[in-house]
């Protein structure tokens, strides 16, 4: 089918599954060689519906975007999926039982796991029969699937996004850019900054601080002279803040422009 085909058929029923079983990739479906029939352009075409796919890799980056547009569930791979043609009847049931048990009434979390159990019991199988080759493949393919709903939402390798999901929620977490992590970061850093420069010169210079208000470590007591420790506990700190400080008006700045340019 072509893309306008898809996208007819997707927007005339807008809460239709919709299932794609062809060629995939980190961010498109494929209807041919040269077509992408879904992709980031148009993604929001699976706002409120659910997908299944049995294609390579588009759980990486555009199921990722189809939760985030808040579509109910999205089912696929982030890796390739591979098969082996020594065992394709136990391919074909892995790769079709989560829609399988979906259609008999099972939640998407209750098919996840009822297919990641399915694909334990046929590589068993295999290796019994001595298709050590296809064992292995089967459960390559069974750990990259993935099922992203509101319950279960995507993951990342990404350490910022890790922690930008654990402290906002993954709501949150998965809508900031990474320009906005960026931001983000370099505000809490140049709060520290700032911080640790101003109570070392404060503590060095003016001694209003005794020691039991002193909040961090200062070269000083490592055995620095004076001066080395006003410039690495002091002046540097502030320096490192002030430029922080910067990145971030000009980052700002930069993102204003870009959303005022495009609408």
């Amino acid at each position: 089918m072509s893309r306008a085909e898809v996208e007819k058929a997707l927007k005339e029923n807008p809460v239709a599954i919709y299932i794609h079983y062809n060629h995939g990739s980190e961010d498109a479906h494929w209807g041919s060689e040269d077509e992408a029939v879904v992709n980031l352009e148009n993604v929001e075409l699976l706002s409120g519906r659910e997908t299944y796919c049995m294609n390579c890799l588009s759980a990486k980056k555009l199921g990722v975007e189809a939760w985030k547009g808040k579509a109910t569930a999205y089912w696929g791979y982030i890796e390739v999926f591979t098969f082996t043609t020594e065992a394709p009847d136990e391919f074909r049931e892995f790769a079709n039982s989560g829609l399988k048990f979906w259609l008999e009434g099972k939640t998407w979390k209750e098919s996840l796991q009822l297919a990641k159990d399915l694909a334990k019991a046929l590589t068993q199988k295999l290796v019994e029969a001595g298709k050590y080759i296809a064992s292995v493949v089967l459960q390559g393919d069974a750990d990259a699937l993935r099922c992203y709903t509101e319950d279960m939402p995507p993951t990342s390798d990404c350490a910022f996004r890790r922690l930008s999901i654990r402290l906002f929620g993954p709501k949150i977490g998965w809508k900031l850019g990474k320009k906005h992590i960026v931001i983000s970061f370099a505000a809490v850093a140049s709060i520290f900054a700032y911080a640790l420069g101003f109570n070392t010169l404060d503590w060095m210079v003016f001694s209003l601080n005794p020691p039991e208000n002193w909040y961090f470590i200062y070269p000083n007591k490592l055995g620095m002279p004076f001066w080395w420790a006003y410039f690495l506990g002091g002046i540097l700190p502030l320096s490192i803040g002030a430029f922080l400080a910067g990145l971030i008006v000009g980052m700002v700045t930069h993102l204003k422009l870009l959303k005022k340019k495009s609408g």
